[in-house]
């Protein structure tokens, strides 16, 4: 039988995304014999097949009405049925994908000069549900179906190999119970994946945010602050989720439902500020309900200054609709933005004076992040560490078991001096009393004190590429580092770093390539230690002074040299020397680096070792440094 398959949404309007359910179909249909075909170029090819099968994802396709008409068409998805219609057979649901089924119709576009970037849904992703439905039941949502999240299919069911990615149209991921064992077989096919439809940034736990940051996830995570009502739970969400990652979050906002009134416009603004503030990138989603509002260029212009990141990080709303005027050939009328914010700001004053001025590069608290050699990438939320008796506040009043605790929570870098240094720290006030008492408590306990702490430990950071230590001159990670940027006053450059490092204790005036490599080795060592901060300015690594590096520069050598051994041992493959009571434990670490750099390294992390041990016979024995 010749059956040709209609995608309703490609023939009216296009679209970047495959029809599953039509793959799924072409799949079955060739399998049992069947000659079945996609139908792109015309309505009128209907007529050149027994049997038609038309899917529509969007009720705005247009179809023309004869072709609805015919008898041998046949109709299916939530373009056509609001709940999504009646499901497709098992055999069918189950089948593989037909990836092939838009080859000849994306092979014409690309050949006619279009790019292949618009197409690489069509090409580059295997496709499929892993979990279906969501027991949230929005109302803007066309998911009504499910009253809870189930599993569908196993990945296996819709892997292709030589796909180099996995996308997922999961409606809720996070609210199947099991979401783990999903991420788990993903995983094992080693490709990079995505969930399209999102992630529920309010159903977000700890272990959540862990696992997905660190699993092989292609592009941008995205979350969706739709309610203001969630206003609460996405604030505590969203700091939990930054703990874990460095990268901005994408939220989608979703404006013009619930009403279409300077009231939704307020709460768009609201939503906006709360993800400025914790380092989000709002993504404007207007309800086509909002064509018929009164400020529907309000809504447009929102859009336009969200939606295009490079303004959104750099200007406040106000100074887009400005900038939009600016670049206005003719300055004897006002353009359409700068015209939407004079209306609405004569209108509602108030709105405007609370939110028009507001710019995510002077809101957002995270504009400072942990950095290299950290266990993490942000501060945990405060409310956390009181709970699980990590606050910095306790050691100021803290017994001997207390000073024991945190000893042992610093070295596994579950506690950092960093956070102090955010807007929401609840103990930023005490900055220099807390940094003064753990600095006396750590140099109250000796080496072999804090080692044997470390070795109790079952939470150390791991041994990877990037923490090992690389330098080559060991005095100029511990100390000099912290004195070039404390009397710079500012933040340098791995370049910058390396040429004053050599200019003012070395000889050697390197090119700038190796002054480059030459400040990121010391750079990145002193950030092992804890006394500088390795970040970003733009897409350039920056070094600068960390909490605890600012108050080392006042120290005196004697203590600073004390100090300094004790914060050689915050370094994972230090760790694992005394752990695995023997010095051969750095060969076995080193086997995850080429063997070219194991040389360059090992001698490196024996000098660091042999730093600590120096002077202490007994703790040199146990790791059985004799003849290094």
């Amino acid at each position: 039988m010749k059956i040709g398959l209609l995608d309703a949404d490609l023939m009216d309007h296009g679209t970047r995304h495959p029809n599953l359910a039509l793959m799924k179909l072409s799949g079955y249909l060739k399998e049992k014999g069947n000659q079945a075909a996609l139908i792109y170029r015309s309505y009128l090819e209907v007529c050149n097949y027994d049997e038609v099968y038309i899917s529509k994802v969007f009720t705005f396709s247009n179809i023309p009405d004869w072709v609805l008409e015919k008898e041998n068409v046949h109709i299916g998805g939530t373009g056509f049925f609001t709940d999504g219609g009646q499901s497709l057979p098992d055999e069918i649901e189950h089948h593989k994908p037909d990836y092939s089924l838009y080859t000849e119709y994306v092979e014409e576009q690309i050949e006619s000069g279009r790019s292949r970037t618009v197409f690489a849904d069509y090409l580059d992703y295997s496709i499929g549900f892993a979990t279906r439905g969501c027991f949230r039941k929005c109302a803007f949502c066309v998911n009504q179906k499910y009253d809870k999240a189930f599993r569908h299919s196993l990945i296996s069911e819709f892997y292709d190999g030589d796909k180099p990615y996995i996308y997922l149209w999961d409606d809720n991921i996070l609210a199947y119970p099991k979401w783990e064992e999903v991420l788990d077989e993903l995983e094992r096919t080693g490709k990079p994946f995505q969930f399209r439809q999102g992630i529920d940034l309010r159903l977000m736990t700890d272990r959540a945010a862990y696992r997905f940051n660190h699993t092989h996830y292609h592009g941008d995570f995205i979350f969706a602050f739709d309610h203001l009502k969630d206003k609460g739970k996405i604030i505590e969400k969203v700091q939990l989720w930054k703990r874990y990652s460095s990268r901005i979050c994408k939220m989608y906002v979703l404006c013009g439902f619930e009403s279409q009134d300077e009231k939704d416009i307020a709460s768009v603004f609201e939503r906006i500020c709360v993800l400025m503030k914790y380092g989000s990138l709002p993504y404007i989603m207007r309800y086509e309900k909002y064509k018929a509002s009164r400020f529907k260029g309000m809504y447009i212009e929102l859009a336009r200054w969200c939606n295009q990141p490079q303004f959104y990080k750099k200007k406040s709303f106000r100074e887009f609709c400005i900038a939009n005027q600016e670049y206005k050939k003719s300055q004897e009328s006002n353009c359409a933005a700068y015209q939407a914010m004079l209306d609405f700001e004569a209108e509602f004053p108030e709105i405007a004076k609370q939110y028009f001025d507001l710019r995510f590069d002077q809101e957002n608290i995270y504009q400072n992040q942990y950095g290299y050699g950290r266990k993490y990438a942000n501060k945990p939320l405060c409310s956390q560490c009181k709970q699980s008796g990590a606050c910095w506040q306790e050691i100021l009043t803290g017994g001997p078991e207390v000073e024991k605790d945190f000893i042992r929570m610093y070295y596994e870098k579950e506690i950092d001096f960093q956070c102090l240094t955010y807007q929401n720290s609840e103990c930023a006030s005490m900055v220099d009393s807390i940094v003064g008492r753990f600095t006396e408590i750590l140099l109250k306990h000796s080496i072999e004190e804090i080692v044997d702490i470390i070795i109790s430990s079952e939470s150390l950071e791991p041994v990877t590429m990037g923490n090992i230590p690389q330098l080559s001159q060991l005095d100029k990670g511990m100390f000099h580092v912290i004195e070039i940027l404390m009397e710079s006053g500012q933040a340098m450059l791995f370049e910058e770093l390396g040429y004053y490092l050599e200019q003012k204790y070395g000889s050697d005036e390197p090119k700038v390539g190796a002054q480059k490599k030459y400040g990121e080795n010391h750079g990145k060592m002193a950030a092992l230690m804890d006394l500088a901060v390795v970040g970003k300015q733009g897409q350039r690594a920056i070094v600068y002074p960390s909490v605890l590096g600012e108050g080392f520069y006042k120290m005196g050598q004697e203590m600073q040299e004390g100090l300094g051994k004790r914060l050689l041992l915050r370094i994972p493959m230090v760790q694992n020397v005394f752990v695995n009571q023997s010095v051969g434990q750095i060969d076995k670490d080193m086997e995850i680096l080429s063997l070219s750099t194991r040389k360059r390294r090992r001698s490196n992390v024996i000098n660091v070792v042999k730093s600590i041990i120096e002077g202490n016979e007994n703790l040199s024995n146990r790791i059985g440094f004799e003849g290094e």
